[in-house]
């Protein structure tokens, strides 16, 4: 009966640690906002999530970017491999890896522009 214990205590710790780090992907356009790197997410919604490097810092996440998305004014549309997290309030995503880039917007509001 202990090993039985055991054995469900292990699988639930192992659901709980997989699911805190549940990766999704999320595609939006790139934003400067002071010194910090925001996604705009491409839904209706324009969901904004500030971007966080793997070990939940800012400064990392410039070196994931494309060297084309940081020149100011560009417009760039990317796919990150991130989770969500909450940060004091705030949506934002640990970004594990991008997953692409292009020049241009993902948002159907620029069609009109």
């Amino acid at each position: 009966m202990n090993a039985w214990r055991a054995a469900a205590g292990l699988l639930l710790t192992l659901a709980a640690n997989a699911q805190a780090e549940m990766t999704d992907l999320f595609t939006g356009t790139l934003e400067k906002q002071k010194e910090e790197w925001v996604l705009v997410r491409c839904d209706l919604a324009k969901q904004r999530y500030l971007l966080r490097d793997a070990d939940g810092a800012s400064a990392g996440v410039d070196a994931l970017l494309p060297p084309e998305a940081k020149v100011p004014g560009a417009v760039f549309t990317v796919s990150l491999a991130a989770s969500h997290l909450a940060l004091d309030g705030r949506h934002a995503l640990r970004v594990l890896r991008l997953q692409g880039a292009k020049r241009g917007s993902c948002h159907l509001d620029a069609l009109f522009e």
